[in-house]
């Protein structure tokens, strides 16, 4: 996955973000992971975006509030 790949996912997702967070998405979801015996593993779209959902879920749920009529 790269950049591109990870913001047109935060498109179709219909989300915006701070700065920070999006970076903090970025940094984790574009690079390499090297496991313990040494092999390089790429998360895919599918590993990205479930990893997404449940971190904008947290997020979303930090941000927003039920108006007060409710």
């Amino acid at each position: 996955m790269n950049k591109s790949d990870i913001r047109k996912i935060l498109a179709g997702m219909r989300v915006s973000l701070p700065t920070d967070i999006e970076k903090e998405l970025l940094e984790q979801y574009t690079g390499h992971i090297i496991d313990d015996e040494g092999h390089e593993i790429q998360y895919t779209k599918q590993d990205v975006d479930e990893q997404l959902r449940k971190k904008l879920y947290q997020y979303e749920k930090k941000t927003t509030t039920a108006p007060d009529f409710l």
